[in-house]
């Protein structure tokens, strides 16, 4: 299977051989296979009827290698003939996760050596004194490996999950409807331990109350796999101090509107390989990526802790879930722009990457730190951390870095081009750059769930969607030109100029808006005709989802169909350009950045058709307007 594998690399032209990698597909895939066979063996061995064996051997199969294991035997520790089914990273490997599958595989051999020699003391009178020492030394190796795997490990009930978020509404629901303070400035302390796969927050948070009435009751809430080191509010002469998750605050004097008030916290957080990571707060050794507002305190309901099972809601009687807001709603005006001043430390043979412009660096006591600010961006930063190798150009009067493994540098080179073109085209029609640089931070593929993402100032992308693509092998699709266009474009349309309201339709403003500058960037370099072949994937992935879906409109559109945003948003903007004209249809854009891009009004997607409707004949608007609904 190596031979075959390696041949395959050479027949794609790949010819260097990752032997770490070969040595995983051996730990993970050979070991319990032979582990199995083993045990396949003995049962056979054994049994005095090869029926019988064949249906123990058949049950053995279900209960432990396929994936109807993880429903009947909850403990890790006993699914020891179970594969590996995590990423593979350049950066590290297989991670924290080899040695705890040896710890767990070596349990298995210990547990069905264990058996054998049960079986031989009693079915034998003799050798005996070796069959009790192999037992004996099963036993210990058994209970040292499985300690060693189990150490550390949360016990996960869905039961007991559903409860918790049937409590959380059943307590908590009133907030909904009731003010709460808006975060307006932070100021960060985020301290990276890559080795040990942890880290630390410290921050404080400037609160105001935005809202016409006072705030007499504070919900505040952290992630319950942090530990709280301290969570302090404090407002006037009074300061309460917070030990729980999720903690209700009823106020001495009520926060009058416009009075301020300060939170102050210092989080910490680990995880260990037997629970598993969030693919969104990987913290690993190295190539990290941590979406880390999203684990920074929260003040009031969080709708997404609700169960959604329709026949859950009716057994505890909890209602109609929280509904997105319709797309023609009425308009609340709350300023939730933040200014962010953020520092972060790291190992000293790493680089750290924050959100906003860069400042500042200096070494302390072997560590790497990094100073980042932004100014009225939306509550939305991230950090990555990794070993990397960094190239650095000046196009005009914006700084381009990119920060990759150092082994990942075909691409670079492309990607830096395709980032020059696609800011020329977003600061020739819709405006400037807001920022002096921009940077590209690789992470590992331990980080899921996007190809690329886009913060105030930096953009993070996966080792296996860009910086270790094969370009070459792919003539027909240039991931990096659709990437580096798409995710640019999102300096102007989601990351910090504007921020939709949350409602039915904020993802045609990022994503559908996005989709359309990728498309015109894309034609910039390869052509009209290039950029339609792109165009006619995205209408076969259209035509193929859209019988599943019940509301096509991108008045609408959310990321829960992504495919209205991205392939459909696509194809009616680059069918507008073609009506409309790119020029015309690009002043309507920049029209609409500059009405609503903060701090103005947050804007709608009934906003957009508005502004293109005014630079349209009116014999189009009832097709323009068909397109949308």
């Amino acid at each position: 299977m190596f031979l075959e594998a390696i041949i395959f690399q050479f027949i794609f032209k790949y010819p260097f051989i990752d032997w770490h990698a070969y040595f995983g597909v051996f730990v993970f895939n050979t070991l319990p296979l032979t582990l199995f066979a083993l045990l396949l063996l003995f049962i056979n061995d054994i049994s005095k009827s090869k029926s019988v064996a064949l249906g123990i051997s058949i049950l053995l199969f279900l209960l432990f290698v396929t994936p109807i294991s993880k429903n009947i035997i909850t403990n890790p520790l006993f699914r020891f003939l179970s594969g590996y089914n995590g990423a593979y990273s350049d950066f590290i490997g297989y991670g924290a996760y080899v040695m705890p599958f040896i710890y767990r595989l070596i349990f298995g051999f210990a547990l069905v050596g264990l058996v054998c020699a049960l079986y031989g003391l009693i079915k034998t009178k003799a050798k005996r004194s070796r069959l009790i020492i192999a037992t004996v030394s099963c036993v210990c190796i058994g209970i040292v490996s499985g300690y060693s795997f189990i150490d550390g490990y949360i016990s996960k009930d869905k039961d007991a999950d559903i409860l918790k978020r049937v409590a959380y509404e059943k307590h908590y629901r009133a907030y909904q409807n009731l003010p709460q303070p808006t975060i307006k400035k932070i100021n960060t302390k985020i301290d990276l331990f890559p080795e040990d796969q942890a880290y630390q927050i410290k921050g404080t948070y400037w609160l105001v109350n935005q809202h016409e009435h006072p705030i007499d009751s504070v919900l505040i809430s952290v992630p319950e796999d942090f530990e709280i080191q301290a969570l302090l509010f404090s407002y006037k002469n009074d300061t309460i101090t917070l030990d729980k998750a999720i903690s209700e605050i009823s106020l001495k004097q009520a926060l009058q509107a416009q009075d301020s008030a300060k939170l102050t916290f210092h989080l910490a957080y680990k995880w260990k390989a037997v629970n598993g990571h969030n693919p969104f707060n990987a913290i690993v050794k190295d190539g990290s990526f941590m979406r880390i507002s999203r684990y920074y305190p929260q003040f009031g309901y969080d709708a997404s802790q609700e169960v959604l099972n329709e026949t859950i809601r009716k057994q505890h009687a909890l209602g109609k879930a929280t509904a997105m807001k319709p797309f023609d709603a009425v308009k609340t005006r709350i300023d939730d722009f933040i200014s962010l001043d953020m520092q972060i430390s790291t190992g000293k043979n790493q680089i750290a990457v924050g959100t906003g412009e860069f400042k500042s660096h200096w070494q302390d006591a072997n560590r790497n730190y990094y100073k980042y600010q932004a100014v009225a961006i939306p509550f939305r930063f991230a950090v990555s951390s990794a070993a990397y190798e960094v190239k650095k150009i000046q196009h005009k009067d914006v700084s381009i870095e990119v920060l990759y493994h150092p082994s990942h540098k075909n691409n670079v080179d492309h990607l830096i081009e395709n980032t020059k073109l696609s800011l020329d085209y977003c600061t020739k029609y819709f405006g400037p750059y807001p920022f002096s640089s921009i940077q590209f931070a690789e992470v590992s593929s331990f980080t899921q769930g996007f190809a690329g993402t886009a913060y105030p100032g930096v953009i993070f992308m996966t080792e296996h969607m860009t910086f270790h693509a094969n370009l070459a092998g792919n003539h027909n699709q240039d991931v990096i030109n659709e990437l580096a266009g798409h995710e640019v474009a999102h300096f102007w349309w989601g990351t910090n100029q504007i921020d939709p309201d949350y409602r039915e339709g904020y993802a045609l403003l990022t994503e559908s808006l996005a989709m359309y500058t990728e498309m015109m960037v894309y034609k910039k370099m390869y052509g009209k005709e290039k950029m339609l072949e792109r165009l006619a994937i995205h209408k076969q992935i259209y035509d193929a989802k859209k019988g599943f879906s019940e509301d096509l409109s991108l008045l609408k559109a959310t990321k829960d169909n992504a495919f209205i945003p991205y392939s459909k948003g696509a194809i009616v903007f680059v069918e507008l350009s073609e009506l409309l004209g790119e020029e015309r249809l690009n002043l309507a854009l920049k029209t609409f950045l500059e009405q609503y891009a903060y701090p103005n009004a947050k804007p709608t997607s009934t906003n957009l058709l508005k502004e293109i409707l005014k630079v349209s004949d009116v014999g189009l608007n009832k097709r323009i307007k068909a397109m949308f609904e």
